[in-house]
């Protein structure tokens, strides 16, 4: 089945907001953990150099960007900025390349 560039824009920002609760929640224990000790931290420090999170940490801000993005973008639909068959494809194709453009950018700079 073959669907629009603003379609797939929708389900993603649809998918990265159910995504968002356990990226929130996981960013918050470890704050919460880094901030209790010095053990807490360093071990918040080699947890965050680990290999599982070089795939966790690229895909959580890509999460956050996702949907940072798509809401921006249903924001400025909302206010008629960006409506049109045309202008509404070809930002829904920006947040999407700009959300992954986020993620491999953090793939890159991450520890």
């Amino acid at each position: 089945m073959r669907l629009p560039v603003g379609a797939y824009a929708s389900i993603l920002h649809r998918a990265s907001g159910i995504l968002f609760l356990p990226v929130v929640a996981a960013g918050l224990v470890l704050w919460r953990t880094a901030r209790t000790s010095r053990a807490g931290f360093h071990a918040v420090g080699s947890a965050l150099t680990s290999p599982a999170a070089h795939i966790l940490g690229p895909l959580a801000v890509w999460v956050a960007a996702q949907h940072l993005f798509g809401g921006i973008r249903y924001l400025l639909l909302d206010s008629d900025i960006g409506f049109g068959r045309a202008r509404s494809r070809s930002t829904a194709a920006i947040v999407i390349a700009a959300a992954l453009v986020a993620a491999g950018i953090a793939g890159w700079l991450w520890p």
